[in-house]
């Protein structure tokens, strides 16, 4: 997982997606789908970008700890690289509910993270 700014989030999302404006996160699934069946394979699934300027916006904007955004943003780019997505309705409540599911469970963790 890699941390940075808005420039370099901006810079990623307009070279691999044609899209000149920073987002959130950023997901590069790099494995094979069929890597993926067995789970007792060990597997490089990809790389994950997080901006920390867009993340602290939209935390403070919904009042939310900075820690808690950043760990939501991580799970949604994880999630990706497992090869879910959210391009139709029922694929976003899907992914919004194992994103609900992964942040109860790591609440406590998460929590108790000391971040930037």
């Amino acid at each position: 997982m890699v941390l940075g700014d808005d420039h370099l989030i901006r810079g990623l999302n307009r070279d691999y997606r044609d899209s000149d404006e920073a987002t959130d996160v950023l997901s590069f699934a790099l494995a094979d789908p069929e890597s993926l069946r067995d789970p007792g394979d060990r597997v490089f699934l990809g790389e994950i970008y997080v901006s920390v300027e867009t993340a602290r916006r939209q935390a403070r904007a919904a009042r939310r700890p900075f820690a808690r955004e950043l760990a939501h943003l991580v799970i949604h780019g994880l999630l990706h690289l497992l090869g879910h997505d959210h391009r139709t309705r029922r694929q976003a409540q899907a992914m919004q509910r194992e994103e609900r599911r992964l942040m109860r469970s790591l609440a406590g963790r998460i929590a108790a993270l000391q971040v930037l």
